[in-house]
């Protein structure tokens, strides 16, 4: 493979045809590799939101187009910096990634029309359902690509065998989700495993139940992003922030959950050294592939706050093209072959969790598990209805690694609850002067 590899474990310096059929859109791509012949693709993108999945379709694409591609993976907690860093310099990659939502372009590019491509009527923009669109298109333009996939995302994933074997009861509410870790710590085994070294784990806990927090206080979305509401004082919020550091104290996020990376996980899952843990719904898929295990798991909305929301969703990692690339025909190819129904099924087969693609097109085959079914059947639809704080709020989820530090901190005794939330609140505001937004003037 040609691809060059980019690492960076410290960053010192600064980061399809018709959609309705899916059929490819560069049937004439042997013609044209003469075009391209040479040339060198950049793609800058945050560690886990490309992985492995990306490898056979880009491994194409060089062939197809006699290209290089020069694929720069970042650690999570350093790419958000790197990335503000090379727009503000002029010297970003020829595809960048951001965790975009219907804000996240205004308030992470910035400037999208001058940093970014318009793909404004480009063939592959249908392939988007209308959800996964908002988070790409900003002044009726369209900017960025959005595949990813409509799995249960980080719901409580569980051991359903090792449940049974002990007869214990999925928690439906903080109270029992607590007796719960303690009868589950008291047999030897991690309750709820928290990978709080990745960066951006411990932060699901309070973000994935926006809906507890909306029902508490009806119109606190809209109160958030028109400037008259906070998120400090909050009583939900600060009731949730406590339950959490009350589970850090007594120890049912595992030894050192601050420490503790993500890498083990579904061994420890597979090993059963773990009960719980936040996870994608197919995450269930990996823990089988990596362990071999017989378990059978099974999935739970998290009690947190007596929440009893699903957390929906309509942002993901979305990718961008450069508009200060030299290589824009080129970038513009590489959107249209991903697009393909050829790649989209590569992208979803060599995927090490994800099970479908939330993308409209009819020929892909998707992998839905029977536990992902099973689960999605207990939820009312009614429940479906509010999105996750970060992506329902304005410039939120921009301040992602922040409030993860200050959570860290709170759980360490170094700040208070309503500390953490108005780090929060002075971070939004930050933003949101950055951008000019009205409601902050």
């Amino acid at each position: 493979m040609k691809r060059k590899r980019f690492l960076a474990v410290a960053c010192a310096a600064a980061m399809i045809a018709s959609m309705t059929t899916g059929l490819a859109v560069n049937v004439s791509a042997a013609d044209e590799k003469s075009d391209f012949a040479g040339e060198e693709l950049s793609i800058l993108v945050s560690a886990g939101w490309m992985d492995n999945r990306y490898d056979e379709t880009i491994k194409r694409f060089e062939d197809t187009y006699d290209v290089t591609v020069d694929l720069q993976t970042i650690p999570a907690d350093q790419y958000s910096d790197l990335l503000q860093s090379k727009l503000a310099t002029d010297s970003c990659a020829d595809i960048f990634w951001i965790q975009s939502s219907p804000f996240a372009i205004e308030s992470t590019i910035v400037d999208p029309e001058k940093y970014c491509i318009d793909f404004t009527g480009a063939s592959w923009e249908n392939i988007m359902p209308e959800t996964r669109k908002e988070s790409c298109v900003y002044n009726d333009k369209l900017y960025g690509l959005q595949i990813w996939n409509a799995s249960p995302e980080y719901v409580m994933v569980y051991n359903k065998t090792l449940f049974e074997e002990n007869g214990w009861e999925v928690p439906t509410t903080y109270a029992e989700l607590k007796d719960l870790c303690a009868k589950i710590q008291e047999a030897g085994i991690t309750p709820w495993f928290m990978p709080g070294a990745d960066g951006w784990q411990e932060q699901l806990a309070f973000f994935q139940i926006g809906g507890v927090y909306e029902e508490a206080t009806p119109g606190l979305y809209d109160a958030l992003n028109e400037n008259k509401a906070t998120f400090a004082d909050n009583e939900k919020m600060i009731e949730v922030l406590n339950q959490f550091k009350e589970l850090s104290d007594a120890g049912y996020f595992g030894e050192d959950w601050i420490g503790t990376d993500s890498t083990n996980m579904s061994n420890e899952f597979g090993d059963r050294n773990c009960a719980m843990a936040l996870a994608n719904s197919s995450f269930i898929k990996q823990i089988q592939e990596d362990t071999g295990t017989s378990d059978e798991f099974g999935m739970f909305l998290e009690p947190l706050g007596d929440n009893t929301w699903y957390p929906s969703s309509n942002s993901g990692p979305t990718m961008f093209g450069y508009k200060g690339t030299e290589h824009e025909d080129l970038v513009k190819e590489f959107f249209n072959f991903v697009t393909t129904t050829e790649s989209l099924q590569e992208i979803l087969d060599n995927s090490p969790a994800y099970t479908n693609l939330d993308v409209n097109d009819d020929n892909l085959e998707q992998h839905w598990l029977p536990e992902e079914q099973e689960f999605l059947k207990t939820v009312p639809d009614e429940k479906k209805t509010v999105v996750t704080l970060q992506t329902g709020t304005k410039y939120t989820n921009d301040y992602w690694t922040q409030f993860g530090q200050d959570m860290v901190a709170f759980c360490q005794g170094e700040m208070e609850a309503n500390d953490v939330l108005k780090n929060m609140d002075t971070n939004r505001a930050e933003a949101a002067k950055t951008v000019g937004d009205e409601n902050w003037k």
